[in-house]
């Protein structure tokens, strides 16, 4: 990336924005609460929508770009040279991320890119190579590592109070509605392994070393044009050896949590995706609570890391690196491969 002056901290990171839907509005307004940070272009494929978000974050009408007869290419490519932006946050659809993500990468736009970013360790590496390429930032938007509460738990388990890891469950339940939002219902990027399983492999790529093996997947199916997505996923399955537990269940009544059971005790982490709560069990009768909440709101972690990263220059976050993306999508690989 080259050097524009932000490596010394002495203006805002300028941020825009590829696609101006719902979580982009939620990103722009956790925005408003970092320092050194301002949000300056948005670009979508809807006129109306691209307006309305200009108007609602008081972006100059010159900044916003919308083309609905290219599906919004024009926009994305306008947006991505953009000479008055720094650093771009990803949210279009997770099949466009690969290409919007390497584009906005050679043009030497910082890029925090929603999850899953990949839809394959394939599309991970080839994001990897660019970032490296051109020495620019590329970060995966898991917002879970950025929540004081994540920081909390991996701390207690550096302590080696609780001792190795024996077992971890996740349970991730919810009703999508009906319709549910139409990128769950793409063949290609939909289903509630990508939409809500990633936060879970988040967790346990962090956690555990090792190579993935599956063992059973069971899997509910919903029939979609063009294909079927999975609408709930129970697999089994071990990482370096540790039993892993994966549920996800899109027409359920809502249960998020991650259950990790040590030599020593047990944490059970609630809402695992947005967590603010832990309770822990040790061995001993001992339990501890722990209750850390959002500094202002769940995106506010991630945005003031990453805004910190492209102000001083750093080319990967040491919380969610290249090789975490990698190794995410590896696990995830390893999950669909088990059909």
């Amino acid at each position: 990336m080259d050097d524009r002056g932000l490596h010394d901290g002495s203006r805002d990171v300028r941020w825009g924005v590829l696609g101006a839907g719902r979580i982009s509005h939620r990103f722009a307004t956790s925005l408003q609460a970092v320092d050194g940070a301002r949000l300056v272009a948005a670009a979508g494929r809807t006129p109306s929508h691209v307006e309305e978000f200009c108007r609602a974050f008081s972006i100059d009408g010159g900044h916003g770009y919308a083309s609905a007869d290219d599906s919004g290419d024009t926009a994305y490519e306008a947006l991505v040279a953009d000479p008055d932006v720094d650093a771009i946050y990803l949210a279009l659809p997770h099949s466009m991320h690969v290409r919007w993500a390497c584009r906005a990468l050679r043009a030497g736009k910082a890029v925090l890119c929603e999850k899953p970013a990949v839809l394959s360790e394939e599309e991970a590496g080839a994001i990897a190579s660019v970032s490296r390429e051109h020495g620019v930032l590329f970060m995966e938007a898991m917002k879970n590592r950025f929540c004081p509460l994540h920081t909390r738990v991996i701390d207690l388990f550096a302590s080696g109070e609780l001792g190795r890891i024996i077992s971890i469950e996740s349970v991730q339940m919810l009703d999508y509605g009906e319709p549910p939002s139409g990128y769950l219902l793409d063949p290609v990027q939909g289903g509630c392994l990508y939409d809500m399983g990633c936060y879970a492999v988040g967790w346990f790529e962090d956690l555990l070393s090792g190579e993935p093996s599956v063992s059973a997947r069971d899997m509910r199916w919903r029939d979609v044009p063009g294909g079927r997505v999975d609408w709930a996923d129970d697999v089994h399955m071990s990482i370096g050896g540790v039993s892993v537990h994966l549920v996800c269940d899109g027409k359920a009544d809502y249960e998020s949590s991650l259950t990790i059971t040590c030599e020593r005790g047990t944490v059970r982490v609630e809402r695992l995706h947005r967590p603010e709560h832990a309770h822990v069990r040790f061995s001993d009768g001992r339990e501890l609570d722990i209750d850390a909440p959002f500094e202002v709101d769940d995106f506010y972690g991630e945005l003031l890391h990453t805004t910190q990263l492209v102000r001083t220059g750093k080319l990967e976050s040491p919380i969610m690196p290249l090789a975490a993306t990698q190794r995410c999508a590896h696990i995830i690989d390893a999950i669909r491969l088990a059909l």
